[in-house]
């Protein structure tokens, strides 16, 4: 037989023709047979197939179920859908996974429901966990704390014996007791953290004492790192192993490390010499813990090592992250206009544009990928004016330049994406830090007038732009149909608002796959063997219970992974229950069922 694909387009005789072929060759026989559904290829033509044969680390073929059972032999596994649907392996854009992996195994709050909850999960953690020296977590999120910030008084309530340490949902902050903070030295003399004439890292105070409340901000995080107990480096490689065993259950097959360096990139490639790999691994170059990039020799070489030793489907580097800003919430997003709330600044970039600007010039000269987190408008303005320097500078090239985040981005702007082929990868759960009825730090921040240009997914799209999507991990839960459900209903996990929170930028379920499928390979200079399912492309593939074109959209949020396959092998196969029932995040304080959100805004489940 003819090796083919007949996909759902052909007329019914021509399908019916391309059915009646012989038996396949020896050559051609299927290790996989997936039929009894949907094969949901995620092509742009929107082309699906009843059944999909695949041989070894391959796609083989797809298209009618009796075409397709010509494939099958002697040692060929069947997977039968029932109905439900396969599509191609998620592929989550933006991750930061050591951390998630790390986060995991210590105590988290993310779904903590008032500061008196919070404190009772850390006493209960601190009971179960004697032996531990530090007590380290977090997850934790600001709506918890409708007062303000927590202060130490908190943890020092249930936590006196040894030094507490939590970071904040998103990495900005971390909340010490007042142990950790006498081990650090950090008093009310203890200075502020400033470079170049600019605080970076504060350490909050008590307006009435000065002292130290227990908050650190920003870079002044960094005060506690040294003292701070680091994993082993065998430990964090069974941590790393844990968390994508963890991932591939929602069937993840690919991620974005979007905070990393050579260290982190050894990591999974000691776990890929070892054949303990399950998910294939991009690797970005980050400029953590306030140290900025500088495109020093000395940096410069660490980047080309990088892209040079790790350049093979499973380890691939080749990607310089920029931190243009920080978050909303801390006043920390370069913002256009000024804050709506006091003291009414605008934030500030962490770059000087004209520094910027040069840095992608020689980065882009090099060839390397770019991609930049810009949170407030004034972040991504700043990041389209340097990628745009680039360009007139260097001339055209395959690029494929990102921008992370855009939570909130003026509409002189929304246009420029497309026009320069600039990607927009989001992070649809995000959405949910913000109580549609703005009685959070975000929305009081951003202030009313601001709320429409937030998370403008519809506009983005519109102009041109190819979007992509991710979770974020271990910010919010790396879950994609937490994120596909988000993006096409801007509703949050109890289907409020009614309608969904500025609707008309609701993405369509296509657009919402095609951000976790086909455009994220895309981003990764991967759709050649990533991304959608045709034959001679690499068997990555979730298959789902449940067809998600079907129903409602609570029905995603249900769905549950049947199986996860990756380069052709089934590494996770789920039960009969369903997907909430079948994957419960083990959390200190609870038990919280898969992709649950009990806060409604960033809780962060450790998967």
């Amino acid at each position: 037989m003819k090796r083919s694909t007949f996909f759902a387009g052909l007329s019914a005789a021509g399908l019916a023709a391309c059915s009646r072929g012989r038996l396949a060759p020896d050559r051609d026989r299927a290790t996989l047979v997936i039929r009894g559904g949907s094969i949901y290829t995620a092509r742009a033509d929107g082309a699906t197939a009843e059944a999909m044969a695949v041989a070894g680390d391959r796609i083989l073929a797809a298209g009618s179920r009796a075409t397709i059972d010509g494939y099958i032999g002697p040692a060929t596994r069947t997977i039968d859908l029932g109905g439900g649907m396969a599509l191609p392996g998620f592929i989550d854009t933006h991750t930061h996974f050591v951390w998630g992996s790390i986060a995991r195994t210590q105590v988290q709050l993310g779904d903590a429901t008032s500061p008196q909850d919070a404190q009772q999960r850390l006493a209960q953690y601190a009971r179960t966990h004697p032996r531990e020296r530090w007590v380290l977590g977090g997850g934790w999120v600001y709506s918890t704390f409708p007062a303000g910030l927590p202060t130490r008084a908190l943890i020092d309530a249930v936590i006196s014996d040894r030094p507490a340490v939590l970071d904040s949902f998103d990495g900005h902050l971390k909340w010490l007791n007042s142990k950790a903070l006498a081990i650090a030295g950090i008093t009310r003399t203890t200075p502020d953290m400033v470079k170049n004439g600019k605080v970076v890292g504060t350490i909050v105070r008590d307006p009435a004492t000065g002292e130290p409340t227990g908050i650190l901000r920003d870079v002044a995080q960094n005060l506690i790192l040294p003292f701070e107990p680091t994993p082993t480096r065998e430990q964090l490689l069974s941590m790393l192993h844990d968390g994508m065993v963890a991932a591939n259950a929602y069937g993840v097959t690919s991620v974005v490390n979007a905070s990393g360096d050579l260290n982190e990139m050894d990591l999974y490639d000691t776990l890929r010499l070892r054949r303990k790999l399950s998910l294939r691994t991009t690797n970005a170059y980050s400029d953590l813990n306030g140290k900025p990039h500088t495109l020093t020799p000395a940096e410069l070489d660490d980047f080309e090592e990088a892209r040079r030793r790790y350049r093979d489907d499973w380890v691939r580097a080749g990607i310089v992250k920029f931190f243009m800003d920080g978050v909303v919430e801390g006043h920390t997003a370069s913002l256009l206009d000024p804050y709506s709330t006091p003291p009414r600044d605008r934030g500030e970039a962490d770059y000087p544009s004209g520094r910027y600007d040069q840095m992608l010039v020689e980065l882009d000269r090099r060839g390397f990928a770019v991609m930049t987190h810009a949170i407030g408008d004034g972040a991504v303005r700043e990041a389209l004016n340097g990628y745009e320097a680039a360009m007139r500078a260097n001339g055209p090239r395959d690029r494929r330049w990102r921008i992370e985040h855009i939570e909130v981005c003026d509409p002189a702007d929304v246009p420029r994406f497309g026009r320069l082929g600039i990607i927009a990868s989001m992070q649809p759960y995000h959405w949910c830090c913000h109580d549609y009825r703005g009685d959070d730090a975000w929305a009081r921040n951003v202030g009313r007038r601001r709320w429409p240009e937030g998370f403008q997914w519809r506009n983005i799209a519109r102009g041109g732009a190819t979007m992509i999507h991710g979770s974020d991990w271990p910010v919010v839960t790396i879950d994609p149909l937490v994120g596909i459900y988000s993006a096409i209903t801007r509703q949050d996990l109890d289907g409020k608002p009614a309608g969904g929170w500025f609707p008309d930028q609701r993405l369509t379920l296509a657009e919402a796959i095609a951000g976790y499928t086909r455009n994220a390979a895309y981003a990764i200079f991967s759709e050649d063997r990533l991304g959608t399912l045709e034959p001679g492309k690499k068997a990555d593939i979730t298959v789902l219970g449940h067809d998600l074109r079907r129903g409602s959209p609570r029905d995603v949020l249900a769905a549950q992974i049947k199986a996860t396959i990756v380069d052709g092998k089934v590494i996770y196969e789920g039960g009969a229950a369903s997907r909430a029932e079948t994957l419960q995040l083990q959390m200190a304080g609870g038990t919280v069922p898969a992709g649950s959100c009990a806060c409604r805004r960033f809780a962060r489940p450790v998967v």
